[in-house]
């Protein structure tokens, strides 16, 4: 119990931080988010309708004291109201739920299947005899270090630019609506590239852990007795191996999430995938500060919900098997 509430008040204490973080960042910009939006040369005076403006100054009371803005600030995170999108017109949180569909539909799945690549790749190259896994860590240590939108990039001018495989942007061809035939494969042909990226992103990392994880399994007294006994390499993989190392992988697994999904971010603005990336880009693009302070604001939430989540339930029932 006691163990509960120290983890619970660590996170607490983590969410009190984002939140005043979330904040002060826009108030620490040199200026007014207001003036940089309406004042001389912002180009975006025209853009910004009064009600929009008048929504800005309710929702943040920039003449108030610093304190009681904060107070207002946190009032209106009680009521899950993040404000008004500058941009769309239309509150954030409606705005980062949306996209965040798209998000989830596209990095859930490179998740899964990137993991599940690194544990055949991992246990491989684990169980290779005198020790031949190493040569191929290297060119996986490579794969890693090229970031993901680099790597997104890439397949953009490869795949959809030079050979005209896949689209180049996107979530569907414009005009293609829901229940239109073709509509499902159009949007699987538009997820292609973006959810390959992704996948082959996730691998790398994941295949160095089960690699390892592998290495100390097998060095255990009863995989060499397992040897002794001539059982076929597929039970020795999956009976004495993976159902071994199984524990740590999915302990792992909440920091895959995350960084799944910040991976995804900028995959997205790459692919301009109507997720939370592309989200985000826009609102840097337009100096949208409200959505960038929700978009900033939630994937912190998100990030302190997984780990909170693992460390309380899945970690413990992993050590309680």
């Amino acid at each position: 119990m006691k163990n509960i509430l120290h983890h619970l008040t660590k996170y607490l204490i983590f969410f009190f931080l984002i939140i005043a973080i979330s904040f002060f960042l826009p108030r620490l910009i040199p200026g007014s988010p207001l003036y940089a939006l309406t004042g001389e040369g912002s180009g975006y005076a025209d853009e910004v309708p009064a009600a929009v403006l008048e929504n800005f100054k309710e929702y943040y009371s920039p003449d108030k004291p610093m304190h009681e803005q904060f107070i207002q600030y946190l009032k209106n995170l009680a009521k899950l109201d993040l404000g008004t999108s500058f941009t769309y017109k239309t509150p954030v949180l409606d705005r980062i739920i949306a996209a965040t569909k798209w998000t989830l539909r596209l990095s859930i799945p490179a998740m899964v299947s990137g993991t599940l690549i690194a544990l055949v790749l991992g246990v491989w190259m684990g169980m290779m005899a005198k020790d031949r896994g190493k040569l191929l860590v290297p060119p996986v240590l490579a794969v890693q270090a090229v970031p993901a939108f680099i790597l997104a990039a890439l397949a953009q001018m490869l795949f959809a630019y030079q050979l005209g495989w896949f689209p180049a942007t996107g979530a569907i061809t414009p005009g293609m609506m829901p229940g239109d035939p073709g509509y499902t494969a159009d949007l699987l042909k538009h997820m292609v590239l973006p959810y390959a990226v992704l996948t082959i992103s996730e691998i790398p990392t994941m295949t160095i852990f089960v690699y390892n994880s592998t290495i100390k399994v097998k060095k255990e007294p009863y995989v060499a007795f397992a040897n002794y006994l001539g059982v076929s390499k597929i039970k020795l993989y999956t009976q004495f191996i993976v159902k071994n190392i199984l524990p740590d992988i999915v302990g792992r697994i909440n920091i895959q999430l995350i960084m799944c999904v910040m991976g995804s971010l900028l995959v997205e603005s790459v692919f301009s995938y109507p997720g939370v990336g592309a989200l985000l880009r826009h609102a840097t693009n337009y100096r949208d500060y409200p959505l960038m302070q929700g978009i900033l604001l939630t994937s912190c939430i998100y990030g302190i919900i997984i780990n909170l989540v693992f460390e309380l339930f899945i970690n413990r029932f992993i050590k309680s098997k």
